[in-house]
């Protein structure tokens, strides 16, 4: 019998697979199971829906509309929520700009005496931005009389109340805020800018440093310090100025500043150097001019009034009726022996002299109202002789906030003050003054 021959190629053993589970496969196992027992355990524990409505109103606060919708979702479970679920869902509307659709919610959320005060000041919130203000007052007045700490419900009523130019009733609410400490950079300005427009500089100057003191990173600074400079040299106060006017962006105000710092040193020279910077960027800026013109008439000198004259007649074209400019004018014109300019301007003066006293006069009752469209609508005129173009619209806006049917008549009025304006010019290049010079156009024009 034959020898099987031998295989050509060695044949490997055949291998043995273990029985033992790889431990990856443990390891996800291990993984699900404690996902299993979390889940199970959470499902035995009760929801808690205080902690959403505690989560909701500490987003309400911010803004933080993710949170209040998810708040929101997980109310809808507990129907003894209801009243909370229309507050978030009402400030979902607010926050996507729909306050038309957040009023009635947060009507309904009213009535839950456990967040009236919250839903009313909010209500008060939608209102204003649908231009209901009437309706806001109301609301806001409502949160008040509910919890008289309401302090957000207090300050959104005096920004109503300021617009509506009831500035007695505005500065009362402010004065409670600053005394409680809430918001003191905001509330301070309001309160500077009301003192400011009633002609109480420095009542406005101590409000504005105290704005600065309480939110120094505020982007909206640059506009309070400016305010602040503008009611110290009307004080003829520049005392310690210096470290503001960094933060200074209107080259007129930052320049007239320093200008008046310099001459107070008698570095007249370097005061008008000051003031030529400022009057190259912008030749008709109106603090840079009337401090410029205050500067020659302190020389004293007829050569310099002729010269101020000559420089001061295109500003003199564009502010008809700036009476500090014009007051300047009358003496300039006075040291120059110019009895024609003098005569000329002196009228004027005497015209808006007689104009102020009616507009403050009209002011300090306008300011005590809370109604009264036509009185401000008169009020919103005399501004307007009086060169307060930028406070006779907001005079305007004032009437057409108490009465919406107002708008489209205020707005004609607005438009007018504006529009009538003469354009922008570069008056005469500064410099030696020539030999002879024509008197500014001071003849008393028409209201626009």
């Amino acid at each position: 019998m034959s020898q099987k021959p031998a295989p050509s190629r060695n044949v490997p053993a055949p291998t043995r697979v273990s029985g033992r589970i790889p431990w990856w496969l443990w390891l996800i196992i291990g993984v699900f199971g404690v996902f299993l027992v979390i889940t199970l355990v959470r499902k035995a524990i009760p929801e808690d829906p205080q902690r959403y409505v505690q989560e909701g109103m500490a987003a309400a606060e911010i803004g933080d509309l993710p949170t209040i919708d998810g708040s929101f979702q997980k109310l809808k479970n507990f129907p003894e929520y209801a009243a909370t679920q229309k507050f978030f869902e009402g400030m979902l509307c607010l926050g996507r700009s729909k306050p038309l659709l957040a009023i009635p919610l947060f009507q309904e959320a009213s009535k839950d005496a456990a967040i009236r005060t919250k839903a009313l000041t909010q209500l008060g919130n939608a209102y204003m931005r649908s231009r209901q203000r009437l309706d806001s007052i109301a609301a806001y007045e409502s949160a008040l009389q509910e919890d008289d700490s309401a302090n957000e419900a207090r300050l959104n009523l005096a920004y109503v109340l300021k617009d509506m130019i009831s500035w007695e009733d505005s500065k009362k609410h402010l004065t409670t805020l600053a005394e409680r400490q809430y918001r003191l950079g905001v509330v301070n300005q309001l309160l500077g800018d009301i003192h400011s427009e009633m002609g109480q500089y420095a009542e406005a100057a101590t409000a504005y440093e105290a704005s600065l003191a309480a939110d120094k990173a505020n982007p909206s600074n640059s506009s309070t310090i400016s305010s602040l400079i503008m009611c110290r040299m009307e004080l003829g106060n520049l005392e310690g100025i210096d470290e503001y006017l960094p933060g200074v962006d209107s080259p007129g105000v930052r320049e007239s500043a320093k200008a008046l710092i310099l001459a107070a040193k008698d570095e007249t020279e370097s005061a008008f150097s000051a003031l030529e910077k400022a009057l190259l960027e912008n030749p008709n800026d109106a603090t840079a001019n009337l401090t410029y013109g205050r500067l020659m008439v302190a020389t004293n000198s007829k050569e310099k009034a002729i010269e101020a004259l000559t420089n001061l007649q295109g500003p003199m074209g564009f502010y008809t009726r700036n009476l500090k400019l014009l007051d300047v004018i009358v003496k300039l014109a006075t040291i120059a022996e110019n009895q024609d300019v003098a005569a000329s301007a002196q009228q004027k003066v005497d015209q808006l002299k007689d104009l102020e006293s009616q507009f403050l006069s009209k002011l300090a009752d306008v300011v005590k109202t809370r109604e009264g469209t036509q009185s401000r609508i008169e009020l919103g005129d005399l501004a307007t002789e009086t060169g307060r173009f930028p406070l006779a619209r907001s005079v305007y806006q004032g009437a057409a906030y108490i009465d919406p049917t107002l708008e489209d008549a205020i707005e004609t009025k607005i438009q007018a003050i504006f529009s009538s304006q003469p354009p922008m010019a570069r008056p005469p290049r500064r410099g030696p003054p020539p030999g002879t010079i024509a008197p500014p156009d001071l003849a008393p024009e028409p209201t626009p």
